[in-house]
């Protein structure tokens, strides 16, 4: 059987090869499945050559002690276009399907991974993303409900020390750091410019629910809607020049959301700052 009749026979039949190497490996257009094992070190996955894996899917997804020092590399063959940065996996159930275009690798992420990119831009051109999930509505309706993206974990068991649904971190590490405003996450609303008053609605740019069912047993825990936590090596910092919280573009007269006030004595007060003026919220202890 010639060359050309071997690869007509491989695009009319799937090939399912499957290897799971537990060292360094660099895969050849047949190895259609990867489950990469961590054993002792940590290893990489080199895909391979673009241009003939065109028109193929490979998936690879780690499995094994996966840690974030024990961990799988996945890169290319330094020939594909756009290729942004290598993949790193750091836990077991981590992987991404990748389809070669002939030039360039396109990547789904599977498993518990999401999203991973590295970029190196600096223009002021557009906003760097990692990823986008967007919804566009197109019909009208005064009865149907919306969420573009929901994140729900489940637990139907104890969990101990934190758990969260969302979590947003802004590292600057070392040498980062920011010139404008930097916020672990962004909350955004953009009233409605049309012509109904108010929109007939209720606009708020974070809404917090708390949901005590009737059979919950609370013996006394602490419950709130904000536990706000301020740590590190020079947390004195904060003490000195932390806010409570920081607003601007409002007015400071009666019946505004800045009121003019003769407050009666109070034995604390917590501190803000409303249109780059330090003010001071009074707080007693005597339930007055």
């Amino acid at each position: 059987m010639g060359l050309e009749q071997n690869n007509e026979q491989h695009y009319r039949e799937v090939v399912d090869k499957f290897h799971d190497p537990a060292a360094d490996y660099v895969m050849t257009t047949r190895d259609y499945v990867l489950r990469p094992t961590v054993v002792a070190a940590a290893i990489t996955i080199t895909l391979p050559p673009v241009a003939e894996a065109k028109g193929r899917f490979y998936t690879i997804l780690t499995r094994g002690a996966v840690t974030g020092t024990l961990t799988i590399t996945v890169q290319d063959n330094d020939d594909s276009e756009d290729w942004v940065t290598d993949i790193p996996f750091d836990g077991p159930r981590q992987g991404a399907i990748f389809y070669s275009d002939g030039l360039k690798w396109a990547i789904n992420f599977v498993g518990v991974r999401a999203v991973s990119y590295t970029s190196a831009r600096i223009d002021a051109a557009t906003v760097i993303r990692a990823d986008v999930a967007q919804l566009i509505l197109t019909g009208a309706s005064a009865v149907n409900m919306a969420e573009a993206v929901r994140y729900t974990l489940f637990s139907d068991v104890l969990v101990g020390v934190w758990a969260n649904a969302i979590t947003g971190i802004l590292n600057f590490n070392d040498s980062g750091y920011v010139t404008g405003l930097a916020g672990a996450i962004c909350a955004e609303l953009d009233l409605p410019a049309g012509t109904i008053p108010g929109g007939s609605g209720t606009y708020c740019c974070y809404e917090a629910e708390l949901n005590f069912p009737t059979s919950f047993v609370g013996g006394g825990v602490p419950v709130s809607f904000f536990c706000l936590n301020v740590w590190g090596g020079t947390v004195a910092q904060f003490d000195d020049f932390g806010l409570l919280f920081d607003i601007t573009g409002v007015t400071i007269a009666t019946t505004h959301f800045m009121q003019v006030n003769t407050a009666a004595d109070a034995t604390h007060a917590l501190r803000c700052r409303i249109n780059g003026t330090l003010y001071y919220i009074m707080l007693t202890d005597t339930g007055a």
